[in-house]
């Protein structure tokens, strides 16, 4: 069965037409992984659309998973986007339910090389010089959490010091009980000392950020 209804078809291919340069998906898997199958499934279904957007999948206890760092929570499927080697635009789980539409605009913006942010805020996250790590915990079901999600991953765009990262939280329990995750979208920068809730404009969010460097 397909993942992308008959229905969603034309308005997929559209969005996607905004590609600009080629995009790959890197998918990270394993055996033992509950929705990897589907997760690569979706995928192939996906690079279909485009020319441009290719699917490599990589086993998630190989080298390439070691020295991307897309083993780091110890379980898949792990999606990152990358327009020219490694990307800091990251997919712990399927990206499915509300998370997908936001997949979609992050291949468009991946393969532009640039962000729909502010210059005045792109110039702050460019003066930020330390990683950061910025992890949002989402469910499929949570309408609020896309906005999250893109606003990490735009941040990430901006600064390669910065990783964006969602996070499935039901497939990663046992990693949402460490970081005490009750409610999505919840966002932890740099571990699970810091923390805030909600889908917050980028000004805000921003601001959360560099309160907890």
């Amino acid at each position: 069965m397909a993942f992308i209804s008959e229905d969603d078809r034309p308005e997929v291919k559209e969005q996607l037409e905004g590609i600009e340069a080629p995009v790959t998906i890197h998918l990270f898997t394993e055996d033992d992984c509950q929705y990897c199958e589907e997760t690569v499934e979706l995928n192939e279904e996906l690079v279909a659309f485009h020319d441009d957007l290719t699917l490599e999948q990589h086993d998630l206890r190989g080298d390439v998973a070691e020295e991307w760092g897309a083993d780091k929570y110890d379980g898949g499927p792990v999606a990152i986007i990358s327009r020219d080697g490694p990307s800091n635009v990251r997919y712990y789980g399927i990206p499915s339910g509300h998370e997908f539409p936001s997949y979609l605009e992050d291949i468009v913006e991946v393969s532009r090389g640039e962000t729909s942010l502010d210059a005045d805020l792109v110039s702050e996250l460019e003066a930020i010089d330390e990683e950061v790590t910025i992890t949002v915990f989402v469910t499929p079901t949570c309408p609020h959490c896309p906005r999250a999600v893109r606003t990490a991953h735009s941040f990430a765009m901006a600064n390669d010091n910065i990783t964006g990262e969602m996070v499935e939280s039901q497939e990663f329990m046992e990693l949402s009980q460490e970081y005490g995750v009750r409610s999505v979208p919840q966002i932890n920068v740099n571990g699970d000392a810091n923390q805030f809730t909600g889908a917050l404009p980028p000004e805000q969010f921003l601001e959360q950020v560099k309160a907890a460097l």
